[in-house]
């Protein structure tokens, strides 16, 4: 009598198909058990990537829902008019140091580079204006303007450092004269670096000689100039960038801290002001809208957007600064933190 299959023993059964491979026999592994175990091996590899990302997640996450929901979006407008309405106070005060030193003209050439990294329409806007306040402005009426040109320039930065405290959840900020003192500081410590600057530059010509020489010569192409200078202007823009992030928010911060949010910033910043400029020669007719201001509007709707910019970098900053120190503030149990969360002293 023939035992039928379900009934033999165990060892007398015949194992289940396998599939070959490459012509070999298949491993001693049936088919529909290799399938579960490559799902379930995917399924490890996918928790795997989302424990990897979950900070990055988070950080991003914390950043784009403090600059949405946050008030954000209102002190970038509140930046953009005191930036345009402490630019050119601070325009004098530099003029004024400069002249100390016999710099003038290497401070006219700093910010013509300057409105270089702007789109040409803005720059179009605020370049009479800049070029009235350097050639009219004399000796006399920039010594008589001196504190009071001071004294509006710092409002940019007072500006920049209430954005900051913002961005960093700053429980107690400074009282209004400690944090207009400040500010008043680091714009005459900004006016001084930004004179000790041009000063290093003074080689820049020797440098342009050169490579108009080697541009000659085919040995570059002929814009590696405008190259060189453009990059010059954006490396200047990103070490500025890295020194605000660092020194206006009222809590202890390193260069660790704040080199991320500028990157970002000052990345996103480039790519916006081509759109920006893109935008304008193709689309853009504020001329039939705002008439004659509409300069004065396309420059302050670029201010705007800049200070936005500037503000999610910080934002960014101080969620990244969060997820560092969560797993301290976690090991604690009790939410203290580490020492350097408070204010500045």
């Amino acid at each position: 009598m023939t035992i039928p299959p379900s009934r033999r023993p165990r060892h007398d059964r015949q194992p289940p198909a396998l599939e070959p491979f490459a012509g070999l026999p298949g491993p001693l592994v049936p088919l529909r058990g290799r399938r579960q175990r490559a799902r379930a091996d995917l399924r490890h590899a996918g928790r795997r990537l989302r424990r990897r990302f979950a900070p990055a997640r988070r950080v991003l996450g914390e950043a784009f829902h403090d600059f949405f929901f946050g008030d954000s979006l209102v002190l970038a407008g509140n930046i953009a008019f005191t930036t345009l309405f402490a630019a050119f106070p601070f325009l004098i005060f530099l003029l004024t140091l400069a002249g100390l030193f016999g710099q003038t003209e290497a401070v006219r050439q700093s910010i013509e580079l300057a409105l270089e990294l702007i789109p040409p329409e803005v720059a179009s806007v605020l370049r009479p204006a800049v070029e009235e306040v350097l050639g009219e402005a004399s000796a006399g009426v920039l010594t008589l303007s001196f504190l009071v040109s001071l004294w509006f320039a710092s409002s940019g930065l007072e500006s920049l450092r209430h954005a900051m405290n913002h961005a960093y959840q700053v429980p107690e900020p400074p009282h209004f004269l400690i944090g207009r003192l400040e500010s008043i500081l680091l714009t005459i410590l900004s006016a001084v670096v930004i004179v000790i600057a041009t000063v290093a530059l003074v080689g820049w010509p020797v440098a342009r000689e050169v490579i108009a020489w080697l541009a000659e010569r085919e040995l570059f192409e002929r814009n590696l100039y405008s190259v060189v200078r453009y990059g010059l202007g954006i490396g200047l823009f990103f070490g500025l960038t890295v020194t605000l992030y660092r020194v206006l928010p009222d809590i202890e911060l390193r260069l660790r801290d704040v080199v991320p949010g500028a990157l970002v910033a000052v990345t996103v910043w480039t790519l916006i002001a081509i759109a920006f400029s893109w935008y304008l020669r193709n689309f853009a007719r504020y001329s039939l809208i705002y008439g004659s201001l509409a300069g004065i509007v396309l420059t302050l709707l670029f201010f705007y957007i800049s200070a936005a910019i500037f503000i999610f970098g910080a934002q960014l900053n101080s969620a990244i600064r969060r997820e560092r120190l969560r797993p301290a503030r976690e090991g604690d149990g009790d939410g203290s933190g580490s020492a350097s969360d408070g204010p500045r002293a």
